[in-house]
């Protein structure tokens, strides 16, 4: 063996292997890098997709941690109701996680509350779009969430995040409309 040897063979045999892979499918170089590419931006979308998951999952089983691994820490988060009156707008991770902390309450256990579905992802380098629609089945109500996130060096994170959510349950809306979702006056106090 020569020094340039690895385990497997040499690098000598590994490029030649590859090189065979790729004629054997019909792509030279030019084609192979777009198909790497076309991977490497699903695998975006993917990582994206994943990111309003646990988002969900953070607010429904009350996961501070996780909750704090979804944002950066200057996102912005709005929350418009479209039908009630809920139209709050944070500055700031700390902002958005009492907000949330006060509109989730005491639940028992991770109680799945929050359905995200039918996503539409856009990538464009380091950063993307996301509109997914979701179903509160706790509200009865259903919403669309627009997303911008940004590629860190921790993976991608939600830098701005918007609701328009609407209640289908007419008694709900009600009691809502007696009391109306505000934020406290500053983070923490």
């Amino acid at each position: 063996m020569t020094s340039h040897a690895t385990k497997n063979g040499s690098p000598l045999l590994i490029v030649a292997a590859l090189a065979l892979v790729a004629a054997a499918l019909g792509c030279g170089h030019a084609a192979l890098d777009r198909r790497i590419d076309a991977l490497e931006v699903e695998a975006d979308r993917q990582a994206v997709i994943r990111l309003i998951h646990q988002y969900a999952h953070a607010i429904d089983g009350r996961d501070e941690q996780l909750l704090r691994s979804t944002f950066t820490a200057d996102a912005v988060a709005e929350y418009k109701g479209v039908n009630f009156p809920m139209d709050v707008r944070l500055e700031g991770f700390p902002a958005i996680q009492e907000w949330l902390n006060a509109q989730v309450g005491d639940r028992e256990g991770a109680v799945p509350w929050h359905y995200m579905d039918t996503h539409l992802v856009e990538v464009d380098g380091n950063r993307a779009s996301l509109k997914t629609f979701q179903h509160n089945r706790h509200l009865s109500g259903v919403g669309l969430y627009t997303v911008e996130a940004v590629r860190t060096a921790l993976g991608w994170r939600i830098q701005k995040l918007h609701l328009d959510e609407r209640l289908l349950d007419p008694e709900l809306l009600e009691q809502m409309h007696q009391k109306p979702v505000t934020p406290s006056a500053a983070p923490g106090a």
